[in-house]
């Protein structure tokens, strides 16, 4: 059967994000802004992504007050409201970054009439910018896990992208950097998944929450290698 449509994963795939160092680097930031003790809030961020990409600490002023708290400090009202803009600011910068050949291959599968789609693990900021985004408009179903209130693998993720498009698991290629073990998520769900790498020789240029590490399936080199698939 042809493929009719693709879905894509977000970070690391659609758009670079943030690479190791620049992510500690914006935690940084963030607990300058919030005045709060760097070493306890760098290692809570990363013990609570799973928690911040479900919504269970709440949106984003919400979520940075829990974080405090945990770390025993209480954020004066003025930069706590300074350290909601900053966060928003650094997921805004990122977003509107998408990797040179994206648009243009977003662009050429809709035309082609082919069914677009995304699902991304993300906490609060990304679902608030991504109406924003105008490199955004070929896809026509986006499914983010803080809307979801659950994360990848999960396997009603899928079928709901599916259902949003009206493909059948055969019809759908996906596409992701194997992050939050989507790959054998999707192919669970009959999906083709196909794990595309961006920066082969260069681990810290790329930042990855639950790796898909026990998957061996196809690999691209570049999104411009899926047209050959569905043409």
């Amino acid at each position: 059967m042809p493929y009719r449509g693709v879905i894509f994963d977000l970070y690391g795939t659609l758009i670079d994000g943030w690479d190791v160092t620049q992510a500690r680097q914006r935690t940084t930031q963030l607990a300058e802004a919030l005045q709060a003790p760097l070493k306890p809030f760098q290692e809570l961020m990363e013990r609570t992504y799973t928690e911040r990409a479900t919504a269970a600490l709440g949106d984003l002023p919400q979520m940075l007050r829990e974080l405090c708290r945990r770390v025993g400090h209480e954020p004066q009202a003025a930069a706590l409201e300074r350290a909601a803009v900053l966060r928003w600011e650094q997921f805004r910068e990122v977003l509107s970054r998408p990797r040179e050949e994206t648009p243009s291959l977003l662009a050429t599968l809709r035309d082609r009439g082919l069914q677009v789609g995304v699902i991304s693990d993300s906490s609060s900021e990304t679902p608030e910018i991504w109406p924003t985004l105008s490199w955004t408009a070929p896809i026509q179903v986006a499914l983010f896990s803080w809307t979801e209130r659950r994360r990848k693998p999960a396997p009603e993720l899928y079928h709901k992208a599916l259902a949003g498009l009206g493909l059948h698991a055969s019809e759908a290629l996906y596409i992701g950097d194997g992050g939050s073990q989507e790959l054998s998520g999707a192919e669970s769900c009959g999906l083709t998944a196909l794990r595309i790498d961006h920066h082969p020789t260069d681990p810290e240029a790329h930042l990855r929450f639950d790796p898909d590490e026990a998957w061996r399936g196809r690999e691209l080199g570049t999104l411009t290698e899926i047209l050959a698939l569905v043409s």
